[in-house]
């Protein structure tokens, strides 16, 4: 038997034998490099993502609101009935009208009897004066009219208005004028006629 060398080799195993030895190391590097990431960030937990549900805020209260201050309303002064101190008839009258210029409006003021003779007067002119007896010798035919009442009214006097009450007594009748820019309220007539029936008392 003749000796022979047989030797026996696999092809395939030698072709991946010389693509391995044949491979650049820079290239064999990198591609370690970046199994070795790929396989880092598979095993690191991935970044919280932004939450999307809605975020109780907690409200600022709401300030109150002020409350409305109402302007106060205007007080009108009370006005102070009238009192007679003394018994002397030319005082009386003279506080009457002092107490009428102080607490209506009014720029004038007089006081007269049924016959239209002034007793006393302040603030008004000769003519108004002169006036006084004539009107009230006509309130006389006035109160005769049923249903008319003729004890307070105003009549304008050129420019000004004269307003007036009556009071009766036993001894006659007695006004209390009062000249101005306008009528006085009923109010007014009802403040004089009592200042007026203070006056005449006893009279």
């Amino acid at each position: 038997m003749t000796d022979r060398s047989v030797s026996w080799t696999d092809a395939e195993s030698i072709a991946r034998l010389l693509a391995r030895a044949t491979v650049p190391r820079r290239v064999a590097a990198s591609f370690a490099r970046v199994t070795a990431a790929a396989r880092a960030a598979s095993a690191s937990p991935a970044p919280p993502r932004p939450s999307t549900a809605p975020v109780a805020r907690a409200s600022t209260p709401a300030a109150a609101p002020s409350p409305s201050v109402a302007a106060p309303a205007p007080q009108t002064e009370a006005v102070p009935k009238l009192e007679q101190a003394s018994d002397n008839p030319s005082d009386r009258l003279d506080t009457l009208l002092a107490w009428t210029l102080d607490h209506q409006r009014c720029t004038g003021a007089f006081v007269a009897d049924d016959n239209g003779l002034t007793l006393a007067a302040h603030g008004i002119s000769e003519a108004h004066v002169s006036l006084v007896g004539p009107l009230l010798s006509a309130l006389v035919a006035v109160r005769s009219i049923p249903g008319i009442d003729a004890t307070a009214g105003a009549l304008w006097l050129g420019s000004n208005m004269m307003s007036w009450v009556e009071a009766r007594t036993e001894r006659g009748g007695f006004c209390l004028g009062a000249v101005g820019a306008e009528a006085l309220s009923t109010e007014a007539f009802e403040q004089l006629k009592q200042a007026l029936e203070v006056t005449v008392r006893g009279l």
